[in-house]
């Protein structure tokens, strides 16, 4: 439980502080976020680690259905916060399609695992 508590706190705190800044000074958080843009393989590496440290948590604590609801949130909290920005960015459709599988794929097999596990657990689990 602490774990998790942990995990939670400093989902808050960099939520927080990326308001802030996003509110009071956007240009420092662009020029931040745009020094950790060119370390592609640092990133990748940093966020397998925060995915494994936060699955471990989320899959050994709480129960898979309510997982994908979370997961469905988010997606469509995120999605709502993109809104606003897609026409600025014409050209991310095609950068999607032309970056393909090749660098996706760990993402793609996980989101995949996750559909296929909720699926099974509510189609083919057992009956109530």
């Amino acid at each position: 439980m602490l774990g998790k508590k942990i995990l939670a706190v400093v989902f808050a705190a960099v939520i927080l502080i990326k308001l802030a800044f996003l509110l009071i000074s956007p240009e420092n958080w662009l020029g931040a976020s745009q020094a950790f843009l060119g370390h592609y393989g640092a990133i990748i590496g940093i966020y397998l680690v925060l995915l494994v440290i936060t699955g471990y948590f989320v899959f050994t604590s709480l129960d898979l259905i309510d997982v994908a609801v979370v997961m469905l949130f988010t997606s469509i909290l995120l999605g709502l916060s993109l809104i606003p920005y897609l026409a600025s960015m014409p050209q991310l459709p095609e950068a999607i399609v032309s970056v393909g599988f090749a660098k996706v794929w760990p993402a793609w097999i996980l989101w995949a695992a996750i559909a296929v596990a909720v699926l099974y657990r509510i189609f083919a689990g057992k009956k109530r």
